[in-house]
């Protein structure tokens, strides 16, 4: 390829990331990528780019890991890039190095190579920076072989298994390409881990600028004692996978309450939140009420555009995060 640099900058740029952690991986591989004279070379600078595949079974279903041997991690195939390699195809290289099995590119014809699929920036051990890209491959869903010396722990897993076992530099791909279509219904005791990953990483991503003044422990003790059981409380789920959640109150007298509605990063655009904003208008048809914060410009021109007009501005006084804050309402 003639411009490889280009190209792969181009490709990384273009990026709609699926969640926080790739949107500051974005950034940071372009920061770095950009100070790099030989990129691809691993000897060149403890910084380089890398490449790994997600290797999924060809009806989809399946997704392969491996048990890195040092980390300990459930992980995707993929390592460095070979001179005069291309990344995608070096992404294929280590699938079959590590897994055994022979796997294909998907869309490999396509002019500038398969479709970048993913980007993260993480510790490579030893002072080193790996800056991955990530590509789609898919393989027969045949038991791995993988050859002696790398990690016999090599295994396909169902969608939801892979994501409860992925760290987070990995999680939000998976849950971009779980298939399935999600249902809603209500909440069960045995939702409240997967509510509360969905609640930090949609906040995360939406709320940038806002602090969590929680940690992750406080959250998950919250939502397993304080709401899961004890709300009118709805969620989105595909397949085992929490994608979205919503908690409703009523309020004897007077509109009820949207308290919570939440969407995974990796899952908004798709429509979950219009369905469940027409749950709350079904289940509370007096008029409803919601605040969110006034830097959250994408909830207010979704709430606008469900007809819900702002009644309230606030400078944030009156809640955790100090942050300015608007209460909307909605009459049917």
């Amino acid at each position: 390829m003639p411009d490889l640099t280009a190209t792969i900058r181009s490709a990384v740029v273009a990026r709609r990331p699926v969640d926080a952690r790739e949107r500051g991986s974005v950034s940071r591989f372009v920061e770095l990528f950009d100070g790099l004279a030989r990129p691809f070379d691993e000897h060149a600078s403890k910084v380089h780019v890398t490449a790994s595949a997600i290797l999924v079974s060809d009806d989809r279903r399946r997704v392969v890991l491996h048990r890195h041997k040092r980390l300990q991690l459930w992980l995707q195939p993929g390592g460095h890039i070979d001179a005069d390699e291309l990344p995608w195809n070096g992404a294929l290289r280590e699938t079959l190095e590590e897994t055994g099995l022979p796997a294909v590119l998907v869309d490999a014809d396509a002019p500038d190579g398969p479709a970048l699929l993913h980007v993260d920036v993480h510790s490579g051990g030893r002072g080193h920076t790996h800056l991955d890209l990530r590509y789609l491959v898919e393989a027969s869903h045949v038991k791995p072989t993988p050859p002696a010396g790398e990690s016999q722990d090599v295994q396909w897993f169902a969608w939801h298994q892979a994501i409860d076992l992925a760290d987070a530099g990995l999680e939000g791909i998976l849950r971009a390409l779980q298939p399935g279509e999600a249902k809603v219904r209500a909440v069960r005791n045995t939702d409240a881990g997967g509510c509360a990953q969905v609640y930090m990483r949609s906040r995360e991503f939406a709320l940038p600028t806002v602090p969590s003044v929680h940690p992750p422990r406080e959250i998950r003790r919250w939502m397993a004692d304080e709401v899961v059981g004890r709300t009118d409380m709805w969620v989105a789920e595909v397949d085992g996978t929490i994608v979205g959640l919503m908690v409703l109150a009523a309020d004897v007298g007077s509109a009820g309450w949207i308290e919570q509605l939440y969407i995974d990063p990796a899952w908004m655009g798709r429509g979950l939140g219009d369905r469940f904003v027409q749950l709350a208008k079904e289940r509370l048809s007096a008029g409803l009420q919601l605040w969110t914060f006034q830097v959250n410009e994408p909830a207010r021109r979704f709430y606008e555009r469900h007809g819900f007009v702002a009644a309230e501005l606030t400078d944030g006084a009156g809640n955790e995060e100090r942050a300015p804050d608007v209460r909307y309402h909605w009459s049917p």
